[in-house]
């Protein structure tokens, strides 16, 4: 996510409150299906509304088209995450309905990466909607299938919503919902899978110019999944908008402190 100004106290706060919220934290389950569907359609909805700005734009150079480029491409990374984890081998139908919407989801990132925004779109608007084709389905390796892939091209999903960036506005809410929790725990549960496909992802795409600071990005990066994955837990429960509040702002301080630290948060 991108660095914001005014938060040192918040963050301070944040990291203070979070060491509680983490030392109980879990692995986090893989999306339910009304889960999965909503965010399937959210995220179809804005590769849609970037690949049309992408289709109107003067060319491949002009900054609308770079914009839609990498809101697509970021959007499209976190469908095909979402969409691997829900592949556990225990449900055959599932897997494989899983499978096929990851697939598609990579489609939409390689029609984005050639500029096809028309390819793009269409592609994204079948998200939702896709079956299960049968056959076995595997976990990918999903950077594998894209090639290579920028921090930046990860983290754009979470600027803000429409144009010109093309996210899902996910960093505003987090902060919104760090000062005073208001999220219903459907839209909290969405930004927490999202914050945990991030980190998948990071997991393999980092920054840091040697060992020390691949270890620090590392480091960020797990104390931001403990924090995503009590954040989900919390939009799974009956919790008060205070304890939601503490939730938000675990995760809050944990992308602040990545982002604030110059070795690996510029």
């Amino acid at each position: 996510m991108r660095r914001t100004p005014a938060r040192t106290l918040l963050v301070a706060a944040a990291l203070a409150l979070g060491l509680t919220l983490l030392g109980t934290a879990g692995a986090a389950d893989a999306p339910t299906d009304a889960e999965f569907t909503a965010l399937l359609e959210q995220d179809a909805k804005i590769i849609q509304a970037a690949a049309e700005a992408g289709g109107a734009a003067k060319g491949p150079k002009d900054k609308a088209a770079k914009n839609a480029t990498n809101g697509i491409k970021s959007s499209a990374l976190l469908v095909a995450t979402y969409a691997n984890d829900r592949i556990t081998g225990s449900n055959a139908g599932g897997d494989s309905r899983a499978a096929a919407v990851r697939d598609q989801a990579l489609k939409v990132y390689k029609a984005a990466e050639t500029g096809d925004f028309k390819a793009a779109g269409e592609a994204a608007k079948a998200l939702p909607m896709m079956k299960a084709p049968g056959g076995e389905a595997k976990k990918v390796d999903v950077i594998k299938a894209v090639g290579e892939v920028t921090p930046k091209e990860v983290m754009h999903h979470f600027h803000k919503a429409g144009s010109p960036s093309f996210g899902s506005n996910a960093e505003a809410d987090i902060q919104a919902n760090a000062k005073k929790a208001t999220a219903k725990p459907a839209d909290v549960a969405t930004i927490a899978y999202r914050v945990l496909a991030m980190g998948e992802l990071n997991k393999v795409v980092k920054k840091g110019e040697n060992a020390a600071e691949k270890k620090t990005w590392d480091d960020y990066n797990e104390q931001m999944i403990k924090a995503a994955d009590a954040l989900l837990a919390a939009s799974k429960k009956k919790s008060s908008a205070a304890d939601l509040q503490k939730a938000f702002s675990a995760v809050n301080g944990r992308c602040s402190a990545c982002h604030d630290d110059d070795k690996v948060g510029k």
